[in-house]
């Protein structure tokens, strides 16, 4: 549906054939720094050197913006040609999901002009980024278990313990090392700034987001819009209570990564406390009622078969509306996706998540728009599990479980009984 919109919308359905189907706003729009300092077309695109457009670290954002490497990224993606980097969107939709590419091609349409306005070599002079997501940091308080040390500071002890890294490599904690030439170019570029998308590590808990907010309410630039990807794990940074910073903000937009309740959520989120997060979610709600929040679990093979009591949970006792818990499907590591579970666990899997349709259903919906992105979500959760599996992921997920009980002295079967019940490990 929203594929067909946009090519309506935009025009590019009398183009090459496939160009809707590849095109996306992000190159016009956005500015992406990972927690390597690389710039990259989104979070979602590999974050290596050598497929990066540049390095913070090395080059400003002007130089990168209209670089070579970005205007020739644009110049393809105008003409409709795929780029491996976007492979992750195009798995997305090709399994029925709604990917990031398509969510910004509607968020960010107003802009169209600037695609009209783009010249041959791909370069779109007198513009600056309006969307920006900078990783300033890598520092994070958990140890997620769908995670590892390229997303948090905190895994880097457990990822050297189990061989994923060498005892003499670094942790990952500063992705920006010149932060104040960096803020200064961002300081120039505000009066055009329509969104900033705060992720990590856990940004919450990160120096440089706190004074992005202060410098934003300095000059009265409390129209953006702040958008956050969190663990929700605190509200407190030395100090200060960033929702009293929120406050002062017209549009906050929070989804939580939270992929289950109690003990579940703990082990699977290491270090979370769920007590808090639920102390959390009321202090939101109660102190900041226009904020838009969303439960945003991570679909894995761990908490499958749990999540359809974690929606139920929350929506029955008021803490989210029906709408506001929206799954994301989890492509890798490949022992921990959906998608590689055999038929037969997929199959038992199906009758919970019909039933969980079906209650859905019966519920009451105050947003339309964002009922419908969850309906969808949750129907291609049906098509992954209609689809066949890997039978040697039973194995890998075996060995994924067992080093980590083993590191952290956890287990995962009494926490997880139901994965045990239904021959998953």
């Amino acid at each position: 549906m929203m594929i067909n919109w946009i090519k309506r919308l935009i025009g590019l359905e009398n183009k090459r054939k496939g160009t809707a189907d590849v095109f996306c706003m992000m190159p016009w729009v956005h500015f992406h720094v990972t927690q390597l300092g690389t710039v990259t077309p989104c979070c979602q695109a590999p974050w290596q050197e050598e497929t990066a457009f540049g390095n913070i670290n090395r080059e400003n954002i002007a130089q990168i913006w209209n670089g070579k490497k970005m205007a020739a990224f644009r110049k393809n993606m105008k003409n409709g040609v795929p780029d491996k980097r976007c492979e992750g969107c195009y798995e997305k939709e090709k399994q029925g999901f709604t990917s990031l590419r398509q969510i910004t091609n509607k968020n960010y349409f107003h802009h169209y002009d600037r695609v009209n306005q783009t010249l041959k070599d791909g370069q779109i002079p007198g513009t600056t980024p309006v969307y920006f997501d900078i990783r300033f940091s890598n520092v994070c308080n958990l140890r997620c278990r769908i995670c590892g040390p390229w997303s948090s500071s905190s895994w880097h002890n457990d990822a050297v313990a189990l061989g994923m890294k060498s005892e003499n490599a670094p942790a990952i904690t500063v992705s920006v090392h010149n932060t104040e030439r960096l803020f200064s170019e961002l300081e120039g570029m505000m009066p055009d700034m329509e969104e900033f998308y705060f992720a990590g590590g856990e940004p919450l808990v990160t120096e440089e987001h706190y004074r992005l907010l202060d410098m934003l309410i300095k000059h009265g630039k409390t129209d953006v819009k702040l958008t956050y990807n969190t663990n929700f794990s605190s509200f407190e940074y030395k100090g200060v209570n960033v929702l009293e910073l929120w406050k002062k903000f017209r549009q906050v937009n929070i989804a939580a990564s939270l992929d289950a309740e109690g003990m579940r959520g703990e082990l699977l989120r290491k270090n979370l406390d769920w007590t808090r997060v639920e102390d959390n979610r009321l202090k939101l709600l109660k102190e900041l009622p226009h904020a838009e929040f969303t439960v945003s679990p991570t679909l894995n093979v761990y908490n499958l078969l749990h999540l359809p009591d974690f929606h139920r949970n929350w929506t029955q006792r008021g803490l989210i509306g029906v709408e506001d818990f929206i799954p994301t499907l989890l492509i890798k590591p490949n022992e921990l996706a959906v998608s590689a579970l055999t038929y037969t666990v997929k199959k038992q899997a199906l009758g919970l998540y019909k039933k969980h349709l079906e209650w859905i259903a019966q519920q009451t919906v105050t947003k339309p728009e964002k009922y419908e992105h969850m309906i969808s979500q949750f129907k291609n959760v049906m098509i992954v599990l209609n689809a066949k599996g890997d039978k040697n992921i039973k194995t890998r997920l075996k060995q994924h479980v067992n080093s980590l009980d083993s590191l952290r002295n956890e287990n995962t079967l009494k926490v997880f009984p139901e994965l045990g019940n239904r021959e998953m490990l």
